[in-house]
């Protein structure tokens, strides 16, 4: 296993670059190190990493061959699998990575059993990653490539038998150019840590909310959304739910969001903690999505709120779940959302990612539906795409 902290990495890197200072020609290096977002749902997601590659003016130029089988959901609390240590390449901007996956990716399900994930076509060539890096002689790019194993794993049901599609979400970031938001979130009556919950970093332009990194708090409700792109300013978002073994929800939180924090290359870090009651009464919703996703489009469902965020009301996204293929149709159910008095108003919308003939992807948004979910009932959203 070639495991790292993201600490040590920053460490590593900030020597690196101390000690390059004076070198003004010849190559660079690059490192490459797989980090993930939380993925409830299952015990293991393993992913079969042959080749990273990296394109720049003279086409593309392998960094390294891992050849093995990394599992996502062991990369928790800061920890990093390193693919690649060092790699010498030229000086010079790359465009584009990408990571070619082999035949071995498979996921554990809660109940025990494993699964192949199948790899669509348009990307056994490989995971495309549009990038922007520019290396320069002497110096050492430590870049993370952020796994979204939740939204990579879409459901397709034939007759008894389920097929497990494996449709990877993956950004990379040069960590030297990235900043970070930290903090602990805590039941408000107890004080104690919210452990095992998920808070999220999100960007709203015209076209809403939209989350860039994700993590899981710790046993002690501390969390690190580290990999945030400087020069934006983002909202920590977190609606607590507690799961059982089998991945129902036994107690939920009413959600809550931060002001807008601003990162930045003169402020990196920024901070925000906070306490959250338990719902007074929870409700889910329902629905359909049509036209159903046929391989290799995977959807999920969002549900967006209007949240206080340090004075100003924001639409931001409480809970993601994604959507399953049967026989029948797509469907959708988003179970144990907080809901105040009689009822609470949700935005629900749907994104459907797809690849286009390059195999790089693309995604489009669903037309929003309202849904007012009743205090221990729950409501049917049915959502479409153009």
């Amino acid at each position: 296993m070639h495991i790292r902290s993201l600490a040590a990495s920053t460490l590593a890197l900030l020597l690196a670059a101390c000690g390059s200072a004076s070198t003004t020609s010849g190559p660079g290096m690059m490192s490459v190190s797989l980090v993930d977002a939380p993925s409830p749902g299952y015990l293991e997601v393993n992913v079969d990493v042959q080749r990273v590659e990296i394109a720049g003016d003279s086409g593309w130029v392998t960094l390294g061959t891992p050849d093995r089988v990394v599992n996502l959901l062991a990369l928790t609390g800061g920890v990093a699998e390193t693919l690649v240590n060092g790699a010498t390449l030229p000086a010079g901007h790359y465009g584009q990575m990408r990571l070619v996956l082999g035949s071995r990716n498979t996921v554990k399900l809660l109940d025990g059993s494993v699964h192949d994930l199948k790899v669509p076509s348009g990307q056994q060539s490989g995971v495309k990653m549009t990038v922007s890096f520019d290396v320069q002689p002497g110096t050492t790019s430590d870049v993370f490539v952020d796994f979204d194993a939740h939204r990579s794993i879409f459901v397709h049901v034939a007759g008894a038998s389920g097929q497990y599609l494996l449709r990877p979400t993956v950004r990379a970031f040069d960590r030297m150019v990235t900043g970070s938001i930290a903090g602990t979130l805590r039941d408000a009556t107890s004080g104690a840590g919210l452990p095992g919950v998920v808070v999220t970093a999100q960007t709203v332009g015209g076209a809403g909310p939209s989350i860039v990194r994700a993590v899981k708090t710790d046993a002690a409700g501390k969390y690190v959304l580290d990999l945030l792109p400087r020069d934006a300013s983002y909202f920590a978002v977190s609606q607590p739910v507690i799961l059982d073994s089998a991945g129902a929800p036994t107690l939920s939180y009413a959600p809550k969001a931060s002001p807008a924090i601003a990162i930045s290359a003169t402020s990196p870090v920024g901070a925000w903690d906070a306490s959250f009651s338990t719902a007074t009464a929870t409700g889910s919703v329902t629905g359909g999505v049509t036209p159903t996703a046929v391989s290799p489009e995977v959807d999920t469902v969002q549900a967006r709120l209007a949240l206080d965020a340090g004075g100003t009301s924001q639409t931001l996204i409480v809970r993601t779940v994604t959507a399953t293929v049967d026989t029948t149709g797509e469907t959708y159910a988003i179970p144990a959302l907080p809901v105040s008095g009689a009822s609470t108003v949700y935005g629900i919308v749907a994104e459907r990612r797809s690849l286009d003939v390059s195999g790089t992807e693309i995604a489009v948004t669903s037309a929003p539906a309202s849904a007012t979910v009743p205090a221990g009932g729950s409501v049917s959203a049915g959502l479409s795409f153009p």
